[in-house]
């Protein structure tokens, strides 16, 4: 019986070299089209982040032991999904707790990855559905002009679900072509691999983002705090000796800076 594998042997290595031909070079002095470096940046973001790149990894894992079973409707939750979080990171924007949650998709995909790697569909369903959210929502680039924001955002979302693709088919090829009993050991290894690094580093994260709370903002802090534009107005009062400097504002040498300014 003929192959239903999307990405074939046939297909697999040009979709690569494609894929090879779109990516930026360290030569390039500037992108291959004015005006979409912005783009490339984007495309390139969600694999520059640990947590994204492995909860992509992962889900790639998860997904592509049991290629192409079910991923064509779990892909097109995650674009989705990217796309709403796209639009709730520039409407509400980031909560600082993305990270620590993408981190937890990933330790629970990579532990399916490697403990049931004949997949369960509404688990997959729905960790593909919330990274997607979370890559969505930590896709959202600084503040500027909408031209050049789109332009970003575009890239990212195109990177993310290039990323997956590319992540779960790879796995599923690679299962096709050598049905050796031990290449799927050997993802399962991988898979229990990652999940071991997403836990520490979910543990790292949420005992910093304790500690954050209990230890009060530094100067350097808190001059970042006055320099913000809604601030102004309150550094102006510190330079012009109007409000008395306390333990909260910026004191000795900051404050000194403040009013020398």
């Amino acid at each position: 019986m003929p192959s239903c594998s999307v990405l074939s042997s046939r297909y697999f290595p040009g979709a690569i070299a494609v894929a090879c031909a779109l990516a930026p070079t360290d030569a390039a002095a500037h992108a291959p089209i004015p005006g979409l470096m912005g783009f490339y940046v984007g495309m390139l973001h969600p694999l520059s982040t640990p947590p994204q790149f492995l909860a992509l990894f992962a889900l790639g894992l998860m997904l592509g032991q049991q290629f192409p079973r079910d991923f064509l409707v779990c892909w097109i939750v995650f674009a989705i999904c990217c796309f709403a979080g796209m639009l709730l990171g520039q409407t509400v924007g980031m909560q600082g707790t993305e990270n620590a949650w993408l981190l937890a998709i990933c330790l629970i995909a990579a532990l399916l990855a490697a403990l049931l790697p004949n997949g369960l569909f509404l688990p997959w369903l729905v960790l593909t559905g919330g990274a997607g959210l979370l890559v969505g929502v930590l896709s959202t680039p600084d503040p500027g002009h909408w031209r050049a924001t789109l332009i970003s955002l575009v890239g990212s979302f195109v990177g993310a679900n290039l990323a997956l693709l590319f992540s779960t088919g790879g796995v599923g090829w690679l299962t096709e072509r050598f049905t050796q009993h031990w290449v799927r050991i050997g993802f399962r290894i991988i898979a229990a691999w990652i999940a071991a690094i997403s836990f520490l580093m979910l543990a790292l994260v949420v005992s910093g983002a304790s500690d954050t709370k209990q230890i009060s903002p530094s100067a350097d802090a808190q001059s970042m705090i006055l320099e913000r534009p809604l601030m102004r107005p309150v550094a102006r009062a510190i330079q012009a000796g109007r409000l008395p400097c306390g333990r909260s504002l910026a004191c000795g040498p900051r404050r000194d800076k403040l009013r020398g300014a």
